[in-house]
C-alpha cells in the first residue's frame, strides 16, 4: 500500500532491525541515520548475513538538498601478506577449479580486513545528524537484551554451523540456544557483542580498527593461520565510491562503481533497451532474452572487472555505445541458436543484507552489507561476540586473472544498490541479497517495472531465474512453466530453491512512497 510518511520508512529483512530505523527517524534523525542504525541492528540480528565484522558494503545517498547522488565504499581489503597463489586449488567435475579444503572459505585463512565498522561510522559522520550513541542504541539493546531468530538464521545454522561445530565451537556456541540449535522464534543474545558496540558509539570506529579489540581480532587469525595483522586493521581505507549511472528507458539510475555488481546491472540494462520490446506480461520471452544477456554480461564481468585501481578500465567504454553493440550482437546470436555456455569463475556462497530507508525530508538510502557467505568465516574473536567475515572467498583463487589476490585490494562482489531518477526526482530505489543472483533478479525485477509498468512489488514476487556464463538455467521452484517455456526455446533449466531477498522502495510523489520487503525472507517495512 502507498502511505504518506510523516518521518520516514525503513525496508530491511529483519523486523528488528526495521524497528531500529524507525526508532532513529521518530527521534528526529535522517535516512542516513536510519540506515546505519538498521545496518547495526542487522549486524546483531542476522549474524548469518551480516556483522560488525563482515567484509564490507556499499551504498548510494540522494540528498534532497543537491539532488546529487552520492557513495561510499566500505569493501573490505586483503591483508598486506596476501599474495594471488596462496591458495593451491585444484580442479574439479566440469573445469570448476576450488581451494584445497575450501581454505578461502571457512577458516582463518579466507579472512580479510574488515570494512562495515569503518563505512557505517563514516556514513553516519558524512551524512547523519543524530548523536553517533543514540544511532547505535537499537543494536545495543538487540544484542543485550535479545532478538527474535527468524526462520533465515535458523536454517543456515543447521547448514553451515551444525555440520562444522567440531571445527568452529566459537560460532556452535555462540548462536545456540540453551545449548542446542536456536529455533525460529526464539530469543537470542550477544552481550559481548553489545559491549562492543558500546566502545563503538563512544569511541568511534577506532575503537575496533586500533587497541584491544584489533589485537584480539589480529592474535585470533593469526593463531588460526590467517594474515590480518593489527597494522592492516589500522590502515584500512574508506573511501568515497565513484558513481556510475546509465540511462535506461528515461531513468537514469546510479549505483557505485566497481567492484560492485552495480556496473554490470546498468550494462545488461543497457543491452536490454536496444533489443526488440518483449510485449507486457510474456515471462518466457523476458527469461529467454535475459537469459543471453547475463550470460554474455557475466562473462565481460569475470573476465575483465576487478578492483579498478589494480585493474584500470574505461568506465565510460563499459556503458559506452561501442561496447554495448558489441555484446547486444552476442546476444542476438544466443537468442538465434542458445548455446550452454562454458563454466568460467563460479561462486556458490550466497548471504547479505539490503537496507532501503527515505525520510519526509526526501533524503535516500540504498545499502547493501554481508559477511560473504552465510556466516562468514565460522571464526569467532573470544570473548568479543564479533564473528570474522571472509572477504578473501570473493577474490579469483587463481592467479593471472584480474580479480587475483593482491595486497590491499577489494575483491569483485555483486553487492548492487541502486537509485533510479525520473525527471530529476526519486523513482525507486532498491537492492538484494543472494549472491550473484542479485544481478540476474535487478535486471528482470527493474525490466517488469519499467518495461511492463509493474507494480515495483509485483515484479518482486515474480517468479526469478539465474544464469551466469553456463547453463542449466535455475528456475525458482514453482517455476515449472518457466522451466518448460525455457526448454522449448533451446535452454537446458531446473529448479533450483534460493535466490535471495530484496528490499525497495517507490516514490509515487514527493510524500507517497511505498516500501517493499522480499516475502522471501522475513522483510518487515515501518513507517511513521
Amino acid at each position: 500500500m502507498t502511505v504518506s510518511i510523516a518521518h520516514g520508512l525503513v525496508a530491511s529483512p529483519h523486523p528488528t532491525a526495521s524497528e531500529a530505523g524507525l526508532r532513529v527517524l521518530q527521534a528526529g534523525g535522517n535516512a542516513a541515520d536510519a540506515a546505519v542504525a538498521t545496518a547495526y541492528t542487522l549486524c546483531v540480528c542476522t549474524p548469518a548475513s551480516t556483522g560488525v565484522a563482515g567484509y564490507g558494503g556499499c551504498l548510494i545517498y540522494y540528498p534532497a538538498a543537491t539532488g546529487v547522488p552520492v557513495g561510499i565504499d566500505y569493501t573490505g581489503v586483503a591483508p598486506s601478506a596476501a599474495h594471488p597463489a596462496m591458495y593451491p586449488v585444484e580442479e574439479g567435475p566440469g573445469g570448476v577449479f576450488t581451494p584445497k579444503d575450501g581454505a578461502n572459505v571457512f577458516g582463518a585463512r579466507a579472512v580479510d580486513v574488515p570494512g562495515v565498522i569503518a563505512g557505517l561510522s563514516q556514513a553516519h559522520a558524512r551524512f547523519g545528524v543524530l548523536p553517533y550513541r543514540d544511532v547505535l542504541a537499537p543494536a545495543i539493546e538487540a544484542a543485550t537484551e535479545g532478538f527474535p531468530v527468524d526462520r533465515w538464521l535458523a536454517e543456515k545454522y543447521e547448514e553451515i554451523i551444525a555440520p562444522r561445530a567440531a571445527a568452529f565451537p566459537g560460532a556452535a556456541a555462540l548462536y545456540c540456544v540453551d545449548g542446542r540449535a536456536p529455533r525460529e522464534g526464539d530469543a537470542l543474545t550477544n552481550p559481548a557483542l553489545g559491549r562492543v558496540l558500546e566502545r563503538v558509539a563512544r569511541d568511534g570506529d577506532r575503537a575496533f580498527y586500533e587497541g584491544e579489540i584489533a589485537r584480539a581480532i589480529a592474535e585470533t587469525v593469526q593463531r588460526a593461520g590467517g594474515r590480518v595483522t593489527v597494522e592492516d586493521l589500522a590502515a584500512f581505507p574508506v573511501q568515497d565510491a565513484s558513481i556510475v549511472s546509465a540511462s535506461y528507458r528515461g531513468h537514469t539510475l546510479y549505483t557505485p562503481d566497481l567492484p560492485t555488481g552495480g556496473i554490470s546491472v546498468l550494462q545488461m540494462l543497457r543491452v536490454l533497451e536496444g533489443l526488440p520490446t518483449i510485449g507486457a506480461g510474456d515471462d518466457i520471452d523476458l527469461a529467454h532474452v535475459a537469459v543471453e544477456i547475463l550470460k554474455v554480461c557475466w562473462r565481460e564481468r569475470l573476465l575483465r572487472y576487478a578492483d579498478p585501481r589494480f585493474a584500470p578500465i574505461d568506465r565510460d567504454a563499459v556503458l559506452g555505445d561501442e561496447v554495448i553493440e558489441r555484446l547486444r550482437d552476442r546476444v542476438r546470436a544466443g537468442l538465434a541458436s542458445p548455446q550452454p555456455g562454458k563454466i568460467i569463475a563460479p561462486d556458490p556462497v550466497v548471504g547479505t543484507v539490503h537496507i532501503c530507508a527515505a525520510d519526509a525530508a526526501g533524503n535516500v538510502v540504498s545499502l547493501t552489507q554481508t559477511h560473504g557467505g552465510s556466516f562468514g568465516s565460522l571464526v569467532v574473536v573470544p570473548g568479543t561476540g564479533i564473528l570474522l567475515g571472509h572477504g578473501l572467498s570473493r577474490f579469483e583463487p587463481r592467479p593471472g586473472w584480474p580479480n587475483s589476490i593482491a595486497p590491499g585490494k577489494r575483491p569483485l562482489h555483486n553487492m548492487s544498490p541502486l537509485l533510479a531518477l525520473l525527471d530529476g526526482e526519486p523513482s525507486f530505489c532498491i537492492g538484494g541479497a543472494g549472491g550473484r543472483t542479485i544481478q540476474s533478479n535487478l535486471l528482470h525485477i527493474i525490466a517488469r517495472t519499467i518495461d511492463w509498468r509493474q507494480p515495483l512489488a509485483a515484479a518482486i514476487d515474480a517468479t526469478r531465474f539465474h544464469v551466469e556464463t553456463a547453463e542449466p538455467v535455475v528456475v525458482e521452484a514453482g517455476g515449472d512453466a518457466l522451466v518448460e517455456g525455457l526448454r522449448r526455446r533451446g535452454h537446458q533449466a531446473r529448479i533450483r530453491s534460493q535466490f535471495g531477498s530484496l528490499q525497495a522502495i517507490a516514490f509515487n510523489s514527493a510524500t507517497d512512497v511505498k516500501g517493499i520487503a522480499d516475502a522471501r525472507r522475513a522483510g518487515t517495512i515501518l513507517w511513521s
